[in-house]
């Protein structure tokens, strides 16, 4: 057992009692402690982060320390202790809490005594098979545990006094709380006093705040119920806070009894508003767009707890830096620190309160166990936090129902949304609240909450991108601000070798199934190009957003990552994905010039036409002007001409006859402010040199360049086919594609199986073909019909949706022209994703000659084959999983493009096969079949 402690008090009169505790892990009495051996520990800190992992159910703390003298009164504090316990000083019983985030207080009475003193606290972390887990307000502990097992996961259940303790000695009446409403034109401030006498306290109250200074009498009631003081101070002049010029103030409040100081507190607080009109946040009167990363708090050395001051500034800047100008603190109630900081640099907040799944669903309604402990949550974590300016926004619970289908239209499902948000607006009237941060608007289950929110996940390609813009269209005109409150696609982080990685470092497990996949470079470079597609896949979503003014603001998911969830825009390690930072920064730009293209693929010499837009998070601009262009890179000649938001769209012989023209610029006049602005059509010709160029968009008002933005556009050459005719198999778009090519059905060349057409009597024809020695193309086709295949083949489905990105990659044969070789695709096959891939074919998981692979990483990690060629005894046969008909058939350059590439591989299967043998950089051994590299 560690030896009592001397406590040292401060100016406040307060001691802190963090350092070594004695741990007893174990449920034991608190009479049978002095006889058990004990280890020590850290408070404040999580007993996980301590070493004790596998650590579940109830341990005993146990703090020795010294005081001189017990005269006066006392409040023993505790910041924070996950997740229940029970406090005991020399044997007694003081009280009990069970919110794993918040704060409690309580009298040690005639328990504590001079000399030496023993503070024991029972502290009960529940196991996720216990039914408290999911009566109570957890956060993301034990989260989804079925797709992020702990270990290695993070979302473990957590236990331990995780936040500091303090004792306190005071006079007979506390300052128990203070609260300023942050009005400038009616600024107010309710002070709660708390007595400790049996009968009623004559208090004198001094009130300091904003250059004002107020005496009050009052007499302070006797009894558990705080007496509630309310003092006006009316409009003010002080300084105000706002994300540019973060001005704080101090209140302060002296309770005084026959001219003696009993107690005091000082709060900090900023002078703002924060209000909803119509489709619109005002902050300060102003609209705002929220700008925001999702933060889970999750953290390499402290895992759910907060680390030093000096990373949390590190991290608040780097979002700033980002152009971030709000942080969402995901399901948890933030170390105050946290909040300190964004107070200081100015980062706006939205707070989530700990309601999540898992979560009792027959025990929902109201006066049950789960909605008092849900709402107590609710109160405490507001109570404790409204002070500061930076949080404009509280969330009470997030996707409640999502893991129990139907459970949103019980019922008890609205008395207990409704019972909770009545808890927030009763704790702090001068901030709006979500009510269920939930994955689609559905404005007839959000009962009292004035915003609606989208949790929106999906991927890098145009039929997503088309589909989220329709959906923000479909949610106009709801009189209420809709929020994608969750949205972000996937990008791996940097892969050091480590000697002893933790338990939580997944890496090696990526990189171990990377190697497996058969791509052709190194690891790094790989995870550089999945950052390069996490970048513009997040880059070009934000796009749809600010489209639209009334999407009230978006959430990327997330600031960093969390083991086996790497959708963050910095590591664990809160080390940066640059590529995607830089995308995200571009994105964040109060001014954005943007073009709503079809497409990042254009053909050579092909005319670009494309919408342009203009969102404005600002004030009005005048005298503005628009250029688009293409880059100064080798065939990159560019001409460019928008039109008015009244014109029609250029012919191309009006763009070729406009080429020799410099670029030319949009003149908009003036932008309003606070506003996304359609400015008309863009069109200009592309580049005459295949490969990757950019397309560059500059923004000025009154001369003076306010924006940029880029478009990486691939351009593929002018397809050309040495066939006349083909054999089809199917009665889909096939043909109309291959029209484009100039190619005609006929009975000769290589047999074309459409997509969709792989059935009995196609498996008879690519039968006959292959035993003839033709080649045979097969299209992309459902899972269920690989067992038409001629040869034993595995066909999987990829979903697009929340979780780990599908990566697709081409390797070194050189047999698609139109694609870049060694390469992550990132725009390069937007519009042709594929659904499935083929995950086995014969005895391998790849064909002889892969040309583009696919791997998805954890969870449900899958690698697999998008297009390529397999040797038969008979034939060749070669697929593709990409969607290129219907594309194809409608002109779209990808899909045409690949489409040429596919029969002009194929015609090669009347010639001898070249093999290449590659030795890898694993060591492994690889032979690819086709033609030259």
């Amino acid at each position: 057992m560690q030896d009592a402690v001397d406590l040292t008090f401060d100016e406040h009169r307060t001691a802190r009692l963090d350092g070594i505790w004695d741990f007893i892990p174990g449920d034991h009495s608190v009479t049978e402690l002095d006889g058990l051996d004990a280890s020590p520990i850290t408070v404040p800190a999580l007993w996980e982060a301590q070493g004790h992992l596998e650590l579940d159910g109830v341990v005993w703390y146990r703090r020795r320390f010294a005081v001189p003298d017990v005269d006066g009164w006392w409040t023993l504090r505790f910041d924070a202790v996950m997740d229940f316990c029970d406090v005991h000083l020399n044997g007694t019983h003081l009280g009990h809490h069970d919110q794993p985030f918040t704060p409690f207080e309580l009298d040690p009475g005639e328990a504590l005594r001079p000399g030496e003193n023993a503070l024991d606290v029972r502290v009960v972390d529940p196991p996720l098979a216990d039914p408290d887990h999911i009566r109570s307000a957890h956060g993301k502990q034990g989260w989804a545990n079925h797709v992020f097992p702990s270990r290695p996961s993070l979302y473990m259940t957590y236990g331990g006094i995780w936040q500091p303790v303090r004792i306190r000695r005071h006079g007979p009446v506390t300052v128990h709380d203070v609260f300023v409403n942050g009005d400038p034109d009616d600024l107010t401030l309710t002070v709660e006093l708390a007595s400790r006498v049996d009968g009623p306290v004559h208090v004198d109250l001094a009130i300091r705040a904003v250059r004002e200074v107020r005496r009050i009498a009052v007499d302070v009631a006797p009894g558990a119920e705080p007496t509630t003081v309310v003092i006006p101070l009316g409009r003010t002049t002080a300084a105000r806070w706002s994300p540019e010029h973060p001005a704080l103030h101090l209140a302060s409040v002296d309770a005084v009894i026959d001219g003696t100081l009993s107690d005091s507190r000082t709060v900090r607080f900023g002078l703002r508003t924060v209000r909803i009109d119509g489709d619109r946040i005002l902050l300060n009167g102003t609209p705002y767009r929220m700008r925001s990363a999702l933060v889970q708090g999750f953290r390499a050395e402290e895992l759910y707890a907060e680390g030093p001051r000096a990373e949390i500034v590190k991290e608040v800047q780097a979002a700033l830096d980002m152009g971030f100008n709000t942080l969402r603190l995901h399901i948890k109630a933030f170390d105050p620190v946290y909040l300190d900081v964004c107070d200081e640099l100015g980062m706006l907040l939205e707070c989530d309160i700990p309601v999540a799944e898992p979560i009792a669903h027959e025990e929902l309604g109201d006066g049950t166990l789960v909605s008092r402990r849900s709402a107590e949550a609710v109160r405490q974590q507001i109570r404790r936090d409204r002070n500061h300016p930076s949080i404009i926004l509280w969330a009470v619970m997030n996707e409640l129902g999502l893991d129990r289908e139907g459970v949103r239209g019980w019922d008890v499902y609205e008395q207990f949304a409704r019972t909770l948000m009545a808890a927030a607006t009763e704790s702090d009237p001068t901030r709006p609240a979500i009510e269920n941060e939930w994955v689609e608007p559905d404005p007839d289950r959000v009962f009292v909450s004035p915003i609606l929110t989208a949790h929106w996940y999906g991927r890098l390609h145009a039929d997503y991108l088309d589909k989220i813009e329709r959906a923000c269209v479909q949610w106009r005109g709801q009189g209420r601000p809709l929020l994608v409150s969750e949205f972000g696609d996937w990008g791996l982080p940097d892969m050091p070798a480590l000697p002893e990685p933790p338990f939580w470092d997944t890496r090696e497990l990526y990189a171990a199934g990377l190697t497996a996949t058969l791509w052709p470079a190194t690891v790094g470079r790989f995870v550089i190009e999945t950052q390069r597609y996490q970048g513009l896949s997040d880059r070009l979503q934000i796009e749809v957003f600010r489209r639209h003014d009334h999407i009230g603001g978006y959430v990327v998911t997330e600031l960093t990552d969390v083991p086996h969830e790497l959708n963050g825009l910095l590591d664990l390690h809160r080390q940066p994905k640059r590529i995607a930072v830089a995308e995200i920064a571009r994105a964040n730009q109060p001014v954005l010039p943007m073009l709503h293209l079809e497409s990042l693929v254009v053909a050579a010499g092909q005319v670009v036409s494309a919408p342009a837009h203009v969102a404005n998070d600002g004030p009005a601009l005048a005298d503005v002007e628009v250029e688009v262009r293409f880059g100064g890179a080798a065939g990159a000649r560019s001409g460019a001409h928008l039109l008015g938001p009244d014109s029609s769209r250029l012919t191309e012989d009006e763009v070729l006859a406009r080429f020799d023209e410099s670029v030319a610029a949009l003149r908009a006049g003036e932008v309003a402010a606070y506003r996304a602005v359609p400015l008309g059509e863009a069109s200009l010709l592309a580049p005459e040199v295949p490969g990757s160029h950019d397309l560059l968009l500059t923004l000025r008002a009154g001369g003076q360049v306010v924006a940029t933005n880029t478009y990486p556009i691939h351009v593929v050459p002018r397809p050309e086919v040495a066939l006349a005719e083909v054999r089809v198999v199917g009665s889909g778009r096939a043909t109309d594609a291959l029209a484009r090519l100039g190619v005609r059905p006929g009975g000769a060349g290589p047999l074309v199986v459409d997509e969709g057409a792989l059935n009995d009597s196609a498996a008879v024809e690519i039968a006959t073909a292959l035993s003839a020695g033709d080649p045979v193309i097969v299209l992309a086709q459902h899972p269920d019909a690989a067992v038409h295949y001629p040869l034993d083949t595995r066909i999987e489905p990829i979903a697009t949706e929340w979780g780990s990105s599908v990566f697709h990659f081409t390797t070194d044969s050189g047999q698609l022209p139109s694609l870049p070789r060694r390469s992550v695709l990132v725009a390069e096959d937007s519009t042709i994703q594929a659904t499935s891939i083929v995950t086995r074919m014969g005895p391998t998981p790849f064909p002889s000659d892969p040309a583009v692979l696919a791997y998805k990483p954890e969870p449900g990690a899958v690698t697999g084959t998008v297009v390529g060629a397999q040797d038969l005894s008979s034939g060749r046969l070669y697929f593709c999983q990409y969607r290129i008909a219907t594309r194809a058939a409608e002109g779209d350059p990808a899909a045409v493009a690949l489409l040429a590439d596919l029969l002009s591989w194929a015609t090669q299967s009347h010639r001898p096969l070249t093999r290449r043998r590659v030795v890898r950089p694993d060591g492994r051994a690889v032979t690819y079949y086709g033609g030259a590299p």
